[in-house]
């Protein structure tokens, strides 16, 4: 570089000497040529000594890329990017330098190794300032935010690694399980509505220590809690609302062209609002009558004795966390199970022989999580669930608070990292074939399940980078036992048309927080006693 730039230099003081001479004898467009030869050097010097943003697809002046995210499935866009620019893409969108991570290597060396300065959130104007998730743990600042820390202390000491194995929620996540297969067998083509309505009664069970009957196919609580998130997943939604692009829009009149995202807004702003306020009202009178059960919520009550109106807010906030993190990846892992099971029965015939070479086709009990280590194959079916499609494939942003330099690339500060998990956990090199179901690649040649590193891991991969989602070890046992309870109490097969041809449904998934699309399937129990067990123990019955 410096030989470069001193034969440049020599040349041009060369040429310095002799351009009034040359100038003066020269035609117009021989001296704009030279002007143009003399800028061409000065910008090949400068750029050699410039820091480079990470490369990317080319961008127009202001928009950047911006019209090049597609309002869906972003993260489909973001893996093409990387297969052709490498693990670390560098875009803009509209104005807002923005990196995109493809590998499990560079989320890994930025936003763990360096998660002092990446793990921020980007200040989300739709679902943080105007809708209110800015109050929880998901929109949260970061680290240095003193509500951040209490929110991870909380999280941590009701659901980490080992108050998640406590018996008491153990026995609350199996019967959870019995309950969903219940509610299927009884209408089995409403799965999805049952997989979101029975994991969203056990957040509530869980938060607030709120029962829903299994009898009751609506309960309003539930609904409360739905309209919630399906607010947060609508405002959460990358270019979903231009003011996340243009904050100024936030400040004008609901008369002005442009803004019916402020009427929108404000519903979900009341859908949130009840869902901070209805459980934690419940649980309150609860408490006062001396009836309320221990819950996330009962239990911060209890630890603070009187709370002041701060701390009530934090609670609220944290329980809604807490149902925000869970009552919309859960439903989506199940539904994905279900249409995995109806592409592949052979995948379901191998894990219901694992299964019934454990528990037995005698029909006396159902699946426990004692039975977990002797089911390798059903864990790896899990496993699988959780790379195959990824309930959050964009993972969750991340912001930069100061500049930094990786690879040579230059990232400003403010940068926003997407670590791209979709493209994580289709990385051909980790995962062969990685479009297919293959149960079998978490496998030994003898059955057992590898001992898998970080890059081979769904279950580490799938939860994001940095601080972890606080209820991944919650949500990993609630997918276990409810997919092992639904392999050995139910039979998924493809429905056929009129002429009896198998219809064979395509996976289409959509959304932030990704869902396959409405798909039809044939759901029976596997026996008539495998029906009878349900039914006896969702009810309690006797022997």
């Amino acid at each position: 570089m410096t030989s470069l730039y001193r034969l440049f230099s020599q040349c041009y003081d060369s040429l310095a000497h002799r351009v009034p001479g040359l100038l003066r004898g020269a035609s117009v467009l021989d001296s704009l040529l030279f002007a143009y030869f003399v800028f061409l050097i000065v910008k090949l010097v400068r750029g050699r000594r410039t820091p480079m943003f990470p490369p990317g697809p080319s961008r127009l002046p202001i928009l950047g890329n911006a019209l090049q995210i597609p309002p869906d499935q972003q993260w489909l866009t973001f893996d093409a990017w990387v297969r052709q620019y490498g693990d670390v893409v560098g875009i803009t969108v509209m104005g807002q330098p923005t990196v995109i991570l493809g590998s499990v290597q560079a989320a890994s060396d930025l936003l763990e190794g360096r998660g002092n300065i990446y793990s921020n959130r980007p200040t989300a104007v739709m679902a943080g300032e105007l809708v209110g998730w800015d109050r929880g743990l998901g929109y949260a600042p970061g680290p240095s935010d003193a509500r951040f820390r209490e929110f991870r202390r909380l999280f941590h000491q009701f659901m980490g690694p080992r108050p998640s194995q406590a018996p008491n929620i153990l026995r609350m996540q199996e019967w959870s399980a019995v309950d969903l297969v219940s509610r299927i067998i009884k209408n089995p083509d409403s799965f999805m509505k049952h997989a979101r309505q029975i994991t969203g009664a056990l957040i509530l069970a869980l938060a607030y220590g709120y029962t829903v009957s299994p009898d009751q196919d609506e309960d309003e609580l539930v609904n409360i809690a739905e309209r919630a998130m399906q607010g947060f997943a609508r405002a959460s939604e990358p270019g979903a609302f231009l003011v996340d692009n243009f904050p100024i829009l936030k400040h004008l009149p609901d008369w002005v062209p442009g803004t019916p995202f402020k009427k929108e807004a404000r519903r979900m702003y009341e859908d949130r609002k009840r869902l901070y306020d209805v459980p934690f009202d419940l649980v309150q009178k609860a408490m006062k009558h001396g009836e309320a059960p221990l819950s996330f919520t009962s239990a911060y009550l209890l630890e603070k004795g009187s709370p002041s109106p701060v701390e009530e807010e934090l609670i609220k906030a944290a329980a809604a966390s807490l149902y925000s993190g869970g009552a919309d990846t859960t439903p989506s892992t199940l539904s994905s199970f279900i249409l995995a099971m109806t592409l592949h029965p052979a995948v379901q015939e191998r894990a219901q022989a694992e299964l019934d070479a454990v528990i037995g086709q005698d029909w006396t009990r159902l699946p426990t999580f004692a039975d977990q280590p002797n089911l390798p194959y059903v864990n790896a079916v899990v496993l699988e669930l959780l790379r195959w499609n990824p309930a959050v494939p964009l993972g969750l942003p991340h912001r930069l608070t100061q500049a930094d330099v990786y690879r040579g690339f230059v990232l400003p500060e403010g940068t926003i990292v997407w670590p791209n998990i979709w493209s994580m956990l289709h990385d051909k090199s980790a995962f062969p074939n990685p479009s297919a179901f293959l149960p079998d690649r978490y496998l030994q040649d003898d059955g057992t399940l590898k001992d898998l590193d970080k890059a081979e891991d769904p279950a580490v991969i799938g939860f994001g980078f940095g601080r972890r989602c606080p209820g991944m070890y919650l949500a990993i046992n609630s997918i276990f036992i409810a997919v092992t309870t639904m392999l050995y109490t139910l039979h998924i097969t493809k429905v056929k048309d009129e002429t009896g041809t198998e219809i064979t449904p395509q996976p289409d998934y959509r959304g932030f927080i990704a869902h396959p699309s409405p798909f039809k399937c044939c759901i029976v129990p596997r026996s008539k006693e495998a029906e009878a067990l349900v039914n006896k123990s969702i009810h309690g019955e006797s022997d």
